[in-house]
């Protein structure tokens, strides 16, 4: 699992700096995306991988973190879930079966 932290806390990073230059060039509530058609197809992907995403939070978790999660997977995407990646890694202390199903395993 050293390869998926060291690409995590790459992907957390990365979309940190990415983030803040996004929003240093044009606000997020006056991006031209959502008026392009493919920028729909875009946000329409994203946000399906995301619920997707937050399905396997919420088998994992309890309910309030499992909350707690989705409203940040929804509002800072990939970078959320590249944070909840490194968690679910040292939480799991290792186990591979541990850090897919949680306290379902």
């Amino acid at each position: 699992m050293t390869i998926t932290k060291i690409i995590s806390y790459f992907i957390t990073v990365t979309m940190t700096i990415v983030i803040i230059w996004a929003q240093s060039e044009v606000s997020i509530f006056d991006s031209p995306i959502p008026s392009l058609p493919w920028g729909v197809v875009s946000l329409v992907d994203l946000y399906s991988g995301f619920i997707l995403f937050s399905l396997w939070i919420f088998y994992k978790e309890n309910i309030i973190p499992s909350i707690v999660w989705t409203f940040f997977v929804m509002t800072l995407g990939s970078f959320t879930i590249a944070l909840y990646v490194i968690y679910s890694i040292k939480k799991s202390g290792g186990s591979i079966q541990k850090f897919f199903m949680g306290s379902n395993s």
